[in-house]
Order: structure tokens, then C-alpha cells, then sequence
């Protein structure tokens, strides 16, 4: 059997921020065994090749500098595995049988997951699946703060813009994070944006708590139907961008999660999970998508396209529907009361 030689060396280069690896090998080492390898790494992404002279072998792995421990571990655990699967299909049957076995193995996965595979990097650059837009993420937190500071003060927890400092301060440390290669980067991202979410909804659940107050206690926006149209239909928009964060972040364990490790059943259905053939393979969920669905929740007060199905995107649904059933319902009662 072949494996990687621990009693040898390992040779390293560097160029063009990149860095190669030879590692050597032990055991046999053919020109069908270096094929097998080849095909392997080929088909599962993995930035490997095989290289073989008469009296010895090596794994050539090359790797970007700027990748993280985890990273290069990663590769290079994937680059040894692939040792065991060449010895085994170089031992087992015939090239056609080979060929046919591999055949019916991809469309069996085809046919039972075609839109729930893990995407490789070469793919993801190369279609951009699942790839944010960071302009249209900005632009709906942008939006969200414009809102804010348009409300009247009283629908502020201390200064009007202090919320909206907050927002800005934690976007720019995970753009600041997102720039600093390291085993820690993912996690703090991940923590940011929690914490970037987090304040978004609790801040559209005060507000729409402030305006349902005023309503029923009568507030100072109450007793003029274009004043109240104009607060209601920002607390409105601000739920909606506030859910959808909520809803992007968490689907499927968040955007990244989405791209590399898709979960087999989705917390949020889409229709293009539904049915597989009106999208494109390997379709993902974007921020868009996301917009679409909390519109759509606000207006219809219910899931329309997209189904609900882990517990967590039910009870976030609900929520947003009953605080957009009493903004929508309190403010057009309102007005028309006021008009008449």
C-alpha cells in the first residue's frame, strides 16, 4: 500500500505567493496508480498532483501563502486521503468497470441532492455561486440607518444616532477582520456579525413596539395621517431589513456555510430547493432572495414561496408577521380615521 514516507524529508519553495510542498512516498508507485491519483484529485478539487521517478515518489501540494492553518491542514489531509482511494481503485477492476461504477455513482448523487453538493473554491470563483454582493448588503444597511435617523427621536434608545454609529462601527471592524488572514478570522466574523444582526432586531422590535404604543396611548405622529403614514412606513421598512439580516444569517449555519458545507435539508425551502430543475445547479440562496422573503412576509403576514422548516425561521416569521400585522393594521386604521 502507499502512504506518505515519515522518514524522509519534505521539500518547500516559494513563488509567487504561493508555496509547494513536495512530500514523499512509500510503496509502490505506478503509471496506473499516478492516473487514479490524478483523476481523483481532478474530481474532488483538491490542489494536488503525483509525481514518480524510478526510485521514488511525491505528493506535490501547492497552497496560497496568505491561506490559514486550518486551511493548509485541510488540503493537505485532503491530498492524503486521496492516496487510499488510488489504491484501491488502481487494485480493483478493469478501467471500463471503473468508469461505469463512477458513472452511476455521480448521477445517483446527482438524482438524490443535485443543489445541496459542497461547492469547490475553483467553482465558486469561477460561477460565483452563493457569492454576496457586498454592495447590495451595504446598501440595505445604509437604507436601514437613513430610516433610523429619519424617525422622529422619540423611537431612539438615547440619541437618534447612536444605533446607526453602532451599525457602522461593527461593519467596519468585519471588513477590518475580513482583511487579516487567520485561524480566529472566521470566528470573529461570525461573532460580528451576530452582534451586527442582533442590534438590528432588537432595535426593529422597539420600534415597532414605540409606534403600537403611540397608536394606543396617541403619540404625537397620531394626530397627523401624513406624519403617521411617514413613521409607519419606516418602522415597516426598517423590520423588514432587519429580519432579513436575521434571515441570511442564520439559514443553513450563514452565507459562508452555504457555499462550502450546504446543509442536506434546508432551514428555509426555496423554491429552487423544491424543484431543482428551475434553477441552475448548485444554486444558493443570496442576500436578495432574503429581501424577497421578508417582504413578502410583511405583506402577506404568512410564507408564500418560501417554506419555514427549522424551528428557529417559524418563530422568526411569526414575529415579524405580528409585528407587521399591528404596524400595518393600527396605521391604516389610524389614518383613516384621521382623514375622516
Amino acid at each position: 500500500m502507499t502512504d506518505i514516507d515519515p522518514s524522509a524529508d519534505i521539500e518547500l519553495t516559494g513563488a509567487n505567493e504561493h508555496v509547494t510542498a513536495r512530500i514523499p512516498l512509500a510503496g509502490p508507485v505506478t503509471g496506473e496508480w499516478l492516473g487514479c491519483y490524478h483523476r481523483l484529485a481532478r474530481a474532488a478539487a483538491v490542489p494536488v498532483r503525483a509525481e514518480a521517478q524510478p526510485d521514488r515518489a511525491w505528493l506535490v501540494v501547492t497552497v496560497p501563502a496568505a491561506s490559514s492553518h486550518v486551511e493548509i491542514a485541510e488540503i493537505l489531509d485532503a491530498a492524503r486521503a486521496l492516496i487510499t482511494e488510488a489504491d484501491t481503485v488502481a487494485l480493483r477492476a478493469p478501467p471500463t468497470a471503473q468508469a461505469e461504477a463512477s458513472i452511476r455513482d455521480w448521477w445517483s448523487r446527482l438524482r438524490k441532492s443535485p443543489h445541496h453538493r459542497p461547492a469547490s473554491r475553483i467553482e465558486v470563483v469561477r460561477t460565483g455561486i452563493g457569492a454576496e454582493k457586498r454592495w447590495v448588503l451595504a446598501a440595505a444597511l445604509g437604507l436601514a440607518m437613513i430610516v433610523l435617523l429619519l424617525l422622529p427621536a422619540r423611537f431612539s434608545v438615547g440619541p437618534n444616532w447612536i444605533v446607526p454609529v453602532i451599525e457602522v462601527l461593527l461593519l467596519a471592524a468585519i471588513f477590518i477582520t475580513e482583511r487579516h488572514p487567520g485561524d480566529r478570522r472566521p470566528a470573529v466574523v461570525r461573532g460580528l456579525s451576530y452582534a451586527l444582526v442582533l442590534i438590528l432586531v432588537a432595535d426593529a422590535v422597539f420600534v415597532t413596539i414605540r409606534l403600537v404604543t403611540d397608536l394606543v396611548e396617541g403619540g404625537p405622529e397620531t394626530n397627523s395621517a401624513a406624519d403617521l403614514l411617514s413613521v409607519g412606513s419606516g418602522v415597516w421598512i426598517y423590520t423588514i431589513i432587519a429580519f432579513t439580516f436575521l434571515y441570511w444569517l442564520l439559514d443553513g449555519g450563514g452565507p459562508e456555510a452555504r457555499i462550502w458545507h450546504p446543509p442536506e435539508f434546508p432551514h428555509l425551502a426555496f423554491p429552487e430547493h423544491l424543484n431543482p430543475v428551475v434553477a441552475p445547479p448548485g444554486w444558493r440562496p443570496e442576500f436578495a432572495d432574503y429581501l424577497y422573503l421578508g417582504f413578502t412576509n410583511a405583506t402577506a403576514l404568512s410564507p408564500t414561496d418560501v417554506m419555514p422548516l427549522a424551528r428557529w425561521s417559524k418563530l422568526a416569521m411569526t414575529i415579524q408577521a405580528i409585528g407587521s400585522l399591528a404596524v400595518l393594521g393600527l396605521v391604516v386604521a389610524r389614518a383613516v380615521n384621521i382623514f375622516k
